[in-house]
């Protein structure tokens, strides 16, 4: 009975109603908006990290992190790599050859971090093939080819097959020099790679450092993020002698950024349903005191403050039900537009590149991010109906009754 009354007094005064029935709908829809455009630029930079440079799980030399000397290297480096990609939750693994050094051509030098890479192996966990803007993935130059991004290309004044000297110390301390020829220029969606590495063929770095072989790092693609932990424990019980890294301990930044989801949800969430508080509190005191003398009856006839109080609170509750589903519904289809064919910031792109993210965003929205979207609707419906609740229970019958 007092369900049908409330639904009757919201719709006394119709356009009051709907005013606040389309506020909540705009603030759950951009809310719901909001939350998957914030997911997708977090999710791009996280992902793009992983799969561009860090993958999910790197091993080293336990020295080797604080010094990256060529001596620290894996022993067994390509026969362990093989083993671990035998694994049915490893997607890929590429080993490594990693020397600190200079690169120089004739305009200019600089330091450099040299890639001894599989090029197949590479391409399978990092994509770096799919990243080249200008040439071939090691096919042109047959002699020493190397891969460089399109930011040193430019400090260097270097172009395809343009000729380079790579310098660095082998695994006697002596310095050594090889020249060099680019044959593909990059981009990835990595800033550490594009500013600061270049790509050559394990053996070519091999046959100049003057012996086998020599691994520094295996990287690790896992099929599932999901699965890292379960990986990582496996591997740092398998390989007690190697220092194991997970994406999140080679990457700090990826990690706090992931964690940052639901912060910044709940910090957006509060915002916006914080304004439409006002909104609601603002109507339904209108509403009270413009039925001063109709609640005052209701009283003085006998019904109870906590019904009078609970009638307040459904009309605000039954004005957040129409609205609130409209605009999940709402933003649920502007999401999935988007996620469908992309939001395009191409004109922001290059400051996009600049910070690791995409130029395309894809929006991620769950259903438990929705969830949460109508939980704090409710919530914010019930805080905003309390003050005008209760100031219709302070009404006194015999004044309320007077009121003109």
């Amino acid at each position: 009975m007092l369900l049908k009354i409330a639904w009757r007094n919201v719709w006394r005064s119709p356009g009051r109603t709907i005013t606040i029935i389309l506020a909540i709908t705009v603030g759950v829809a951009s809310l719901s908006f909001l939350t998957g455009f914030i997911n997708g630029f977090i999710i791009s930079f996280v992902d793009n990290g992983i799969n561009s440079d860090y993958s999910h799980i790197q091993l080293h030399h336990p020295e080797y992190k604080k010094d990256k000397e060529v001596k620290y290297f894996i022993e067994n480096g390509l026969g362990l790599s093989e083993s671990i990609n035998e694994s049915s939750d490893v997607k890929a693994v590429s080993p490594r050859t990693i020397i600190g050094g200079m690169i120089s051509s004739a305009k200019a030098a600089n330091g450099i971090t040299i890639y001894g890479i599989s090029e197949q192996k590479e391409a399978l966990t990092t994509h770096l093939d799919s990243a080249l803007i200008e040439g071939t993935y090691f096919k042109t130059i047959k002699r020493n080819p190397v891969l460089i991004s399109s930011k040193i290309a430019e400090k260097l004044k270097l172009k395809l097959k343009s000729k380079l000297v790579l310098t660095f110390q082998n695994t006697e301390g002596e310095i050594v020099a090889g020249a060099f020829r680019v044959d593909g220029i990059f981009d990835t969606k990595s800033v550490r790679i594009n500013n600061s590495v270049v790509y050559v063929r394990s053996e070519d770095l091999s046959r100049l450092l003057g012996g086998e072989t020599k691994i520094h790092e295996i990287a690790i693609l896992l099929n599932d993020l999901n699965q890292v932990p379960v990986v990582y424990d496996s591997l740092t019980k398998a390989q007690p002698s190697l220092l194991v890294e997970s994406w999140g301990e080679l990457a700090p930044e990826l990690e706090l950024m992931q964690s940052q989801i639901w912060i910044n949800m709940i910090f957006v969430l509060v915002i916006i349903m914080g304004a439409l508080c006002f909104g609601i509190v603002n109507t339904m005191l209108m509403a009270v005191l413009e039925r001063i003398k109709e609640l005052g009856m209701l009283m003085a006839v006998g019904m109870k403050k906590t019904r009078v109080f609970s009638m307040i609170v459904m009309e605000t509750l039954l004005m957040a039900a129409v609205g609130s589903p409209v605009g999940l519904i709402i933003g649920w289809l502007i999401n999935h537009y988007f996620i469908t064919n992309g939001l395009d910031l191409t004109a922001y792109s290059a400051g996009l590149k600049e910070y690791g993210y995409d130029a395309i965003l894809y929006p991620e929205v769950s259903a438990i991010h929705y969830t949460i979207i109508a939980f704090g609707v409710a919530l914010t419906a019930i805080i905003a109906s309390v003050y005008p609740a209760r100031k219709a229970t302070k009404l006194k019958p015999v004044e309320a009754l007077h009121t003109i």
